[in-house]
């Protein structure tokens, strides 16, 4: 136990030691009377509190502060009820641990210890309890220890530097929304409760600048909490390009033509960045989307600042930012930066063999573990959820603890059909403003809803939750006793991809399909709705789209699509008489042919049938064409050839009708008056060129044949 020590903050620079301690004291007004404890166990808390102390069974010792100097003992009991406030759990184990291990540094340090957890830093601390530890047991603390030790320590520590920091939120190095309320978000943020991290821009002018851009963002909502994040990674990135080059401020350089190459030079460096993160694309280069998402962030952020030059000057206290031009609005010119690709890969639609393997296999995830399943009943829920609806996944996870709507006018068919609509389904609407977000659902979606809610409620009864209504239908598993944080998406996808290894799921090529793709669903979803036969506009509206465009990525219309929309319709003639064709046989035809046009002999017409071309085979009727005498072996092949096709195709056109090709056909008028062009060309050919005598071009010899094939056709019509 330590002995008796001053409790008086120490001189860490004018003002420092007053300010702190006249914050602990405003931290400590705020803690229930009930908690102000020098020991914290289930016995010792009031009764609204015990169900955040996670105490082990068969540990029976909580946790003393009474050994500690009173900043550092009122610091932890602020921390121990600001963590079950929060809705997490203190771990009394670990928790204990901390107390006894400060104890032991501030013995060993003496006059020269801190009274208050932010005078050190947590290495500081670590490096002085694990040589507190060695004196005492002649060992150092095994990793698991020291690691348990850091943690802890690391966890209050984040909470009294955020509480001690007086400068604006926006001020601030890290910006994590579960220390600070005052950062702005929307009531339903996907990405809420991972922190931004302005650390990793080393550079002075262009971290504030950031901060100030991004916070005056945030405020007017120009940019959701996800993009801030988007746009810390992108100058993270332009912040370690400009490190070794000479940058002096905002401005980059001092003519408008330097500005333009140091970005084209950026752009280079971007396409020769290798992704560094462990993962199957390990040292593979940088995805076009994300070079593109890293260029938009730093344009953006430059278009922002220099539309507000003024402001930020004065602001930041930066007069650098005065500097910016009209070329810092636009770094790159039309081509510069690599396209988005559009579209979707086939593979990305999960065929009909792979589903009915995946919908079999997903009890699996709700089996407990002692019965060989991964343990989880909510992770099934939801993808149940995901195959049936085709949401997005932060769709499904944050959806409200009753997202179920009435129908504005039910069906008579409601309680006779079992696939009939019966309730809408509202999800929160956080990836583009402004567009739907509620689907018609089934009964069957409602049954998977009401057994998700059976279960919150069970398991918060459990934990011994506060008696308050929950904010999400699924609930995160952990620091979540308050019941308002939901399911986390990435454990969603680590589940998923265990389920996938184990059951090891191929489609109907052979292809392995990795489902915890979630997104793969929703192609799915879109591209089973158009197939059946769903309206487009009707589609773009279950998908939450605000235009087809959109819509039209998603969608893969199968080849049996193309040919059933293709037979609902009778083909007419040109006069409206049906056409006397089986249309299988003319959706063969077009389909095998619908590049080519009538002159390719593997070819067939697509003009309407009673329509004709004048042009003929390779112009052969045009007065354009010109030929001599050194072409006339081709033309003669040309000629025994068209004759060899029309009796192919004629015999061919026999055997599929049962009927003889009749003389006004429209392909075989066509060839014939190619034979006629064919003969005419080669009899004048041999006309104008005597033995001897010099080349002689024919011209135009061909268009009588056109001239007669037209006037054929008059008179058949």
């Amino acid at each position: 136990m330590s002995g008796a020590r001053s409790d008086v903050w120490p001189d860490r620079g004018p003002g420092a030691a007053g300010d702190r301690q006249a914050i602990l004291q405003g931290l400590w007004q705020a803690v229930p009377a009930g908690m102000r404890l020098t020991y914290f166990d289930v016995d010792t808390v009031p009764q609204e509190y015990r169900g955040g102390m996670g105490q082990r069974p068969g540990r029976a010792a909580g946790v003393d502060l009474s050994m500690l100097p009173t900043p550092i003992r009122q610091e932890l009991a602020w921390c121990v009820f600001r963590i079950i406030e929060q809705g997490g759990k203190v771990d009394v184990t670990h928790m204990r641990m901390l107390a006894r291990r400060l104890d032991e540094v501030i013995s060993r340090l003496g006059l020269r210890a801190p009274n208050s957890l932010t005078g050190m830093s947590t290495a500081d601390w670590c490096q002085h309890s694990a040589v507190a530890v060695q004196r005492r047991t002649g060992t150092l603390p095994t990793p698991s220890t020291a690691r348990d030790f850091r943690e802890q320590l690391r966890r209050c520590h984040r909470l009294l530097t955020a509480a001690y920091d007086t400068r604006p939120w926006w001020a601030r190095e890290v910006w994590d929304p579960n220390l600070d309320p005052r950062i702005p978000q929307r009531p339903h943020e996907p990405r809420g409760r991972q922190a931004a991290h302005f650390t990793r821009i080393g550079i002075g002018w262009l971290r504030r600048g950031l901060q100030w851009y991004c916070k005056v963002a945030l405020e007017t909502g120009a940019l959701s909490w996800g993009t801030v994040q988007q746009r810390v990674s992108a100058i993270g990135v332009f912040d370690a390009f400009l490190h070794d080059r000479a940058v002096s401020g905002p401005w980059l350089a001092d003519d408008p033509a330097q500005v333009r190459a140091l970005m084209l030079d950026y752009l280079d460096h971007l396409r020769g960045r290798r992704v560094e993160r462990p993962g199957r694309g390990q040292g593979q280069p940088l995805s076009r989307s994300l070079v593109s998402s890293h260029l938009a962030g730093v344009e953006q952020f430059y278009v922002f600042m220099h539309d507000h030059r003024d402001t930020a000057a004065a602001a930041l206290a930066e007069p650098g930012w005065l500097r910016l031009g009209p070329h810092h609005a636009v770094f790159f010119r039309r081509g510069d930066k690599p396209g988005r690709r559009r579209g979707v890969n086939e593979r990305e639609v999960i065929d009909a063999d792979a589903f009915t393997q995946i919908m079999a296999g997903v009890g699996v995830l709700g089996a407990p573990r002692a019965e060989d399943g991964l343990g989880d009943e909510q992770a099934m829920r939801i993808l149940m959820l995901l195959a049936r609806t085709g949401r997005r996944v932060n769709e499904i996870c944050m959806l409200d603890r009753d997202p179920l709507l009435p129908l504005d006018t039910p069906a008579a068919s409601t309680l006779t059909d079992p696939g009939a609509f019966v309730a809408r389904l509202h999800y929160q609407q956080t990836k583009i403003e402004g567009a739907p977000d509620t689907i018609l659902i089934d009964q069957e979606i409602v049954t998977i809803i009401r057994a998700q809610q059976e279960w919150a409620d069970r398991h918060l009864a459990e934990q011994a939750s506060p008696a308050r209504a929950p904010k999400y239908l699924f609930l995160a598993a952990r620091k979540n006793r308050n019941a308002d944080r939901p399911y986390s998406c990435g454990r969603l996808r680590d589940l998923l991809g265990e389920l996938a290894r184990r059951l090891d799921v191929h489609d109907s090529v052979g292809a392995l399909v990795d489902f915890q793709r979630t997104h793969r669903f929703r192609h799915t979803k879109a591209t089973s709705l158009l197939n059946a036969g769903v309206p487009l506009h009707v589609v773009q509206r279950y998908l939450g789209h605000l235009s087809p465009t959109m819509t039209m990525i998603y969608a893969q219309t199968l080849a049996s699509t193309h040919e059933r929309e293709f037979l609902r319709y009778r083909k007419l003639t040109a006069d409206a008489r049906e056409l006397d064709v089986d249309l299988r046989d003319l959706y063969d035809m077009i389909q095998l042919n619908r590049h080519t046009d009538r002159i390719l002999p593997n070819g067939c017409c697509l003009l309407p049938p009673r329509q004709t071309c004048g042009k003929g085979n390779a112009c052969l009727t045009c007065d354009k064409f010109a030929t001599d005498v050194t072409f006339l072996p081709e033309l003669t092949t040309q000629q025994a050839r068209t004759a060899q096709l029309i009796d192919e195709r004629r015999a061919a056109f026999t055997a599929r009708t049962g009927q003889q090709m009749s003389a006004d056909n429209v392909w075989l008028a066509g060839r014939r008056a190619e034979q006629d062009a064919l003969g005419r060309i080669i009899t004048a050919l041999a006309q104008a060129q005597p033995d001897h005598a010099p080349l002689t071009a024919v011209r135009g010899a061909g268009v009588a044949a056109r001239t007669a094939a037209l006037t054929a056709d008059r008179d058949r019509t």
